[in-house]
């Protein structure tokens, strides 16, 4: 088949490495000039690690390994802690933060991209496809795979024309080289108040991600705003703030999709932000864009013959295991402060429960880790 990926981010990406062994004719036409490698880093969870690795684009030493991830109180009380390598010992993959740039770079290898090429229509023919760039060109496929983001035209053109739904919160985020005692350990900090959640996790080679979640918008110099509103956070947070400067910080609202049953029509689909916009508060936009690539590689190798009913099938499975994390991710209930008796019942909670927590979450959200076929 010819099949034809609009978009080069981390999913059109990773769908175009698992669709590499394949004897399909495979293209990514990506709307800027070059990788769009902006971003901070991504945190991959087992699952999306596992996907990776069934894609042929496994992590290797990419990012840095988390083991831990401890959520504090602004006033320096620690709410719960999470044992990440439960994850890791009974998945075979670990907890990663790895630089979006670094991670775009590896799944570009070898994959056909061409850039400045952006789509804006699509036509579905009983024989096949036909995207339309902005140059009005018209470009016949078997396939045509939506992988471009949250305002995605190929949503648009298929599905639905309204936008994702914004709601009042905001992330302030940026990848450096500071709180270098932290930064070089295997260990994750969320720190949770009245102003929002900020969160700090080691991404290799000395470099930390970190982030605001706020949810009132910010006045005049984001760093100062920034500065002011989280001022009482802690040692950690105090220090990251004297270091930030407005040209440090890049932000982006969060949005939420509704996600249907069927995300396309004849030989057309969806995949990740394009299909399933959702907050970042469960880590899992990446995660869970990668799980729809491995599937949907797996349904364009193993039933060439009949695409239209292979895309049907790979979106009734991940729309069911998708959903539950736009719910979750939508209710921003991570970047909230706990009532003071919850927060009393949760310091009792052993970290290696927590972690067996997170393996039982990931599971009921994952294809690759239940081995879904289409």
């Amino acid at each position: 088949m010819d099949i034809l990926i609009a978009g080069g981010g981390v999913g059109g990406l990773a769908l175009a490495r698992g669709l590499a062994r394949s004897e399909h004719r495979v293209r990514v036409f990506e709307q800027f000039p070059t990788l769009r490698t902006g971003g901070a880093a991504v945190t991959i969870f087992s699952n999306g690690a596992a996907a990776l690795a069934g894609l042929g684009a496994p992590l290797g030493g990419l990012g840095g390994r988390l083991d831990t991830l401890r959520f504090d109180t602004a006033d320096g009380r620690t709410i719960v802690t999470a044992d990440l390598t439960i994850l890791a010992r009974r998945t075979g993959f670990p907890v990663t933060s790895v630089p979006r740039d670094r991670l775009i770079e590896h799944l570009a290898r070898g994959v056909p991209v061409e850039f400045s090429r952006e789509i804006v229509d699509v036509e579905v023919r009983p024989d096949g496809v036909t995207a339309i760039d902005a140059t009005g060109d018209r470009h016949e496929a078997d396939v045509v795979v939506g992988a471009d983001g949250q305002r995605s035209a190929v949503r648009r053109a298929l599905l639905d024309p309204a936008p994702a739904i914004e709601n009042a919160w905001t992330t302030w985020q940026g990848l450096s080289p500071v709180l270098p005692e932290l930064a070089v350990n295997a260990t994750g900090v969320c720190v949770v108040g009245q102003a929002g959640l900020v969160g700090l996790l080691p991404s290799g080679d000395g470099l930390l991600m970190w982030w605001f979640d706020v949810h009132r918008p910010l006045e005049g110099s984001p760093a100062a705003a920034l500065a002011e509103r989280f001022a009482g956070y802690g040692p950690l947070v105090e220090q990251l703030l004297a270091k930030l400067r407005d040209e440090d910080l890049e932000s982006f609202r969060h949005v939420t999709h509704r996600v249907p049953n069927q995300w396309g029509h004849g030989g057309t689909t969806l995949l990740g932000d394009a299909a399933h916009a959702f907050p970042p508060t469960q880590a899992q936009g990446a995660n869970q864009a990668l799980e729809d690539a491995w599937l949907l590689s797996r349904a364009l190798r193993v039933n060439p013959v009949d695409a239209p009913g292979a895309l049907r099938r790979y979106e009734a499975l991940r729309a069911r295991r998708v959903r539950k994390v736009s719910r979750r991710a939508a209710s921003e209930r991570t970047n909230k402060p706990l009532p003071p008796p919850v927060r009393a019942l949760t310091r009792m909670i052993p970290p290696s429960l927590i972690g067996r927590a997170y393996i039982a979450q990931l599971r009921g959200v994952s294809s690759v880790l239940n081995n879904e076929t289409v």
